[in-house]
């Protein structure tokens, strides 16, 4: 199993210093998690390094980014790199001593069937695994990541951008519409409004997968007033 050994760096952890940022602001992670719609457990996570405790990494990503935002970071590209090169390594903690015995020549005596049999049902297992991780990961629905617009905003214009991310190879559809995607996966498409509320689709899928499907609500306001004729107004509460 290989490691990812760490220069020692006496500076501060990328959680230590967006729970700082967390700080001056005055919010405590209750109040955050009720802002961003993120699980406390989530943000706390971030604050304490515990990528383990974190979902998946598409998921992550966009959690942090959501919490810098409401954080009001200056510079969150700056985070978002330190978190890129920290997620996924794990620090070697020392060498395991195990204690000396004597070891009896009669445990070294293993009847063959008993080896032919685990060596069998070894391979069994490994195989019926693999056929069940590579059928989720064929039939599991892509990740789906929205930017932007957050759900219930509203706007005097009359388009919207829709901003995110999913899975390279997904079929992207915005309000039953074919969206391409970037090489990385992201997207981006301006969707048309209609005065009062609008719902916005977007569904992700892959070929024999399931479909994902999340919605942003959009309401396009109006002017205070808007003409009904010479001399008429339609006033707007």
């Amino acid at each position: 199993m290989a490691f990812v050994i760490r220069k020692l760096n006496v500076s501060r952890t990328l959680g230590e210093e967006i729970r700082e940022l967390r700080r001056a602001t005055g919010f405590t992670l209750s109040e955050l998690e009720e802002r961003t719609k993120v699980r406390r457990s989530f943000l706390d996570a971030f604050e304490r390094d515990d990528f383990s405790a974190l979902p998946e990494t598409l998921y992550a990503r966009n959690y942090l980014r959501i919490y810098l935002r409401a954080l009001g970071a200056s510079d969150p590209d700056y985070f978002m790199k330190r978190w890129e090169e920290a997620r996924g390594t794990c620090d070697f903690k020392g060498a395991s001593v195990m204690p000396r015995q004597r070891v009896r020549r009669g445990a070294f005596i293993v009847a063959s069937r008993f080896v032919k049999v685990a060596g069998v049902a070894a391979i069994l297992i490994a195989v019926t695994g693999y056929i069940g991780t590579e059928v989720r990961a064929i039939t599991s629905a892509p990740p789906l990541a929205i930017y932007g617009p957050e759900d219930g905003a509203a706007t005097r214009n009359a388009t919207v951008v829709v901003r995110g991310e999913t899975d390279p190879g997904t079929t992207l559809k915005v309000n039953g519409q074919k969206v391409l995607l970037n090489s990385n996966g992201s997207f981006e498409t301006d969707v048309s409004l209609e005065r009062g509320v609008n719902v916005i689709k977007i569904e992700g899928a892959k070929r024999y997968s399931q479909s994902a499907t999340l919605y942003r609500r959009v309401v396009l306001e109006a002017d205070k007033s808007t003409a009904m004729g010479p001399g008429r107004t339609e006033r707007i509460p």
